[in-house]
């Protein structure tokens, strides 16, 4: 039944929705056995009685993509949708004969819970192809001249990649970071990609060592960073299917040597323009051995990156393609290392920030304990801030709302001595 309040009626919506948080945060892949709550409420505004059969709010997911090329027996097709999931709850229903007064005048609501698996598709924003949530509530009015109260609000299906209770069970914790090692006749490499797992618009560190197996003066002359987006598109009703690929060049954003102090004797320090060489020209000329991290910059979604994704009908996966290039004396040919490294791009709205715990303030008001609290380590881009918004908001209202329905109860009789 719906907690019923006096209210203080005003020009605002009849029906909307209050959630309380706007946002779903799916853990880990699709198969692990996880289950997620979305909550709210209903809340009606009456200034006088109404007849209605029914309450109902559902949540709906659809997925749209473009095809600009045409689909379908003429090749006239250019955009489909679909369902991907769907859930209704009847919050409250009345008899026939009960329609004509079934909703008194005053202040409504009617709280609502969905359970949501986590094999559900996440929110995906591309260019050609999305995936996107929204809940939705409907006061059914009797007859066919009187329309419906009906109101609608986005939400936001996130997938990160933390720990989660399947994982924990198995000892199969996904790996964050990635260690290569290749052996040459002139050298020894090894490559370490720190976090494998990280948001777009964020920093990207690489360290890399490399020892000469030789005598002769082998050389550095250029690194090359590639990050490359791989976009799958299917459409299994038209049997349509396109492919696409990207790259995105990474940016430096800062340098730092790692090699043993006790050796800065035997190791020279590399000037920091020679540094920048290494990753913008093919010669570079920088001896071995070399010891350094490089800190790069993550592409964003303003550039055009998307995160990684799970469903199958709308694919992107992403690689790290590292060229590594080097000289040896009398030799006429460079010698080359290649890699490629599979990583997991989050979405952008997924900073390095959501893995830490918020303070006792944050906690308490639901709010940053300062307008500076946003890391700098990362580009915010309008997807960030629009999200971060509209948590406050939500968790705002939401407090604000339970405050008002919190029931008081009398003060104790006083206590008399006899």
């Amino acid at each position: 039944m719906p907690v019923v309040t006096v209210p203080f009626l005003t020009a605002g919506k009849q029906l909307s929705i209050d959630l309380a948080e706007p946002i779903v945060y799916l853990r880990g892949p699709p198969n692990n056995p996880a289950t997620h709550v979305l909550r709210g409420e209903v809340v009606l505004v009456l200034s006088k009685p109404i007849s209605a059969s029914s309450v109902v709010v559902k949540i709906v997911g659809k997925s749209q993509m473009l095809w600009p090329e045409g689909i379908g027996a003429r090749g006239t097709k250019m955009f489909h949708e679909k369902t991907i999931h769907e859930q209704n709850i009847i919050l409250e229903s009345w008899e026939p004969e009960n329609h004509d007064k079934a909703i008194s005048s005053g202040l409504h609501r009617y709280p609502f819970e969905f359970l949501l698996p986590n094999r559900l598709v996440e929110t995906i924003e591309d260019d050609l192809a999305k995936t996107f949530y929204y809940v939705s509530a409907t006061v059914q009015r009797p007859g066919m001249s009187v329309p419906n109260l009906k109101c609608r609000r986005d939400i936001l299906l996130l997938r990160t990649m933390t720990t989660y209770d399947s994982a924990l069970a198995s000892n199969s914790l996904p790996t964050t970071s990635i260690n290569v090692d290749r052996q040459l006749d002139c050298c020894e490499a090894h490559v370490c990609v720190e976090n494998a797992i990280l948001s777009s618009g964020t920093q990207f560190p690489i360290s890399m060592t490399l020892t000469p197996n030789t005598k002769s003066d082998v050389k550095l002359e250029s690194v090359n960073v590639i990050l490359t987006e791989h976009r799958m598109y299917r459409l299994p009703e038209y049997t349509a299917r396109r492919s696409e690929m990207f790259d995105f060049k990474l940016k430096l954003s800062s340098v730092s040597n790692i090699s043993d102090p006790s050796l800065s004797a035997v190791v020279k320090e590399v000037p920091l323009a020679q540094l920048k060489r290494v990753l913008t020209t093919k010669n570079a000329q920088v001896s071995l051995p070399f010891q350094y991290r490089f800190v790069l910059k993550l592409p964003n979604c303003v550039d055009g990156l998307n995160h990684s994704t799970f469903y199958n009908e709308i694919e992107l996966r992403h690689h790290l393609k590292i060229t590594i290039e080097l000289s040896v004396p009398d030799q006429p040919e460079r010698s080359v290392i290649q890699l490629d490294l599979p990583i997991t791009i989050l979405d952008c709205r997924l900073k390095e920030d959501y893995a830490i715990l918020p303070t006792y303030e944050e906690a308490l008001h639901g709010e940053p304990a300062n307008d500076d609290s946003t890391p700098s380590a990362f580009f915010a881009c309008p997807c960030y801030l629009d999200y971060k918004k509209k948590r406050r908001c939500s968790q705002q209202d939401m407090m604000i709302n339970q405050r008002n329905t919190i029931y008081e109860a009398p003060p104790p009789p006083p206590y008399c001595e006899k």
